[in-house]
């Protein structure tokens, strides 16, 4: 059997290895578009980090591999805090409207994980995306 391989940063990576790794970035897109198109002033954090992590493990994550946390969620001057994983704790904080809302993604499957983080501006219930890499 022969492995395709192909060079990613430099190093050479087998097909599937890489078909994996666009699979969860892929993953990461969809579930940011998913939380910004449910996300409401009112919503608690709490709220928001089960709906993201549930639509992750729904949609081709096993599990998350930072710290065994699928989605970081901040709001307000919280996206300003700096949390290791080990020591995050979800606030009991609801969104208000003209929110800044930080959400950082980190599903995994067999082992190959994808990472994104993305902010999101509440105003007046329309939401402005900027993507960023």
């Amino acid at each position: 059997m022969t492995i395709k391989q192909h060079l990613f940063n430099g190093y050479s990576v087998a097909k599937e290895t890489l078909d994996l790794y666009s699979e969860m970035q892929n993953l990461n897109r969809a579930a940011i578009k998913y939380a910004a198109d449910i996300i409401k002033v009112g919503m608690n954090l709490s709220d928001i980090k089960t709906l993201c992590e549930n639509y992750l493990l729904e949609h081709g994550a096993d599990s998350f591999w930072y710290w065994d946390v699928g989605a970081f969620v901040f709001a307000g001057d919280e996206t300003a805090v700096s949390v290791s994983g080990k020591d995050y704790k979800v606030t009991d904080r609801t969104v208000q409207e003209n929110d800044i809302i930080t959400i950082d993604l980190s599903p995994q499957k067999n082992n190959i994980w994808g990472i994104m983080q993305e902010r999101l501006y509440l105003k007046m219930a329309f939401y402005v995306i900027k993507l960023t890499k």
